[in-house]
């Protein structure tokens, strides 16, 4: 029975272990290549296995890029450790490693953008981005929160709208790096989270009416 159980764990570590190979290979092959050559040919080849197991593990291109979206967004995640940030100090770094500030963050959110174009017409992956995506606002709305708890966001400020707008920073930065790479600099980057942050700060005047 021991020996079944062993078998058994190891084969769902395999199956584990194979899909994310295959995951790392689909990111060579975007990076490498563009996510329009990224054909299923392609990756198998990378992932040095065929098209067959290829098709064992993943329904198709779209599932593959689904859940090389997902593995990014893990990633990002990974490298970000909440216990060592707190209030608006927290929520700017967790900002500056969704933001294509280096080579392989700018492979991330290019992979991000990737999905976008799978997903229209897609209702099941379009799913799967609004899955995503209420995940990545909860983290935004957390960490706005956070500072708004300890009193370094002003009291006028609406955590629902910056979210939104941290959103749309990350989403537009993301298409100028798959797009126009070198477009905005690290730089100016940084400059417009700043300036958002800033302007929702504890100290910051509320803005004039209309």
């Amino acid at each position: 029975m021991a020996n079944l159980y062993a078998l058994s764990k190891l084969k769902s570590v395999d199956h584990k272990e194979r899909r994310d190979r295959v995951i790392r290979a689909t990111w060579r092959v975007i990076s490498r290549q563009g996510i329009a050559n990224a054909t299923m040919r392609e990756i198998a080849r990378e992932a040095g296995c065929s098209s067959g197991v290829l098709a064992h593990y993943f329904d198709g291109k779209a599932d593959i890029m689904a859940s090389t979206m997902r593995a990014a967004h893990r990633e990002v995640a990974t490298h970000y450790d909440a216990t060592k940030y707190a209030g608006l100090v927290g929520l700017r770094e967790y900002m500056l490693r969704c933001l294509p500030l280096d080579p392989r963050r700018e492979l991330l959110t290019s992979i991000e953008a990737s999905f976008w174009g799978q997903a229209v017409g897609n209702d099941e992956l379009v799913a799967i981005y609004s899955h995503e995506l209420d995940a990545l606002h909860a983290r935004l709305r957390r960490l706005l929160r956070a500072a708004a708890d300890q009193g370094e966001i002003a009291a006028h400020v609406d955590i629902d709208v910056v979210t939104r707008e941290l959103h749309i920073l990350i989403d537009g930065l993301s298409a100028q790096a798959a797009l126009y790479p070198g477009r905005a600099s690290n730089e100016e980057q940084i400059a417009l989270l700043d300036a958002i942050l800033d302007r929702i700060g504890a100290h910051a005047p509320r803005p004039a009416g209309p």
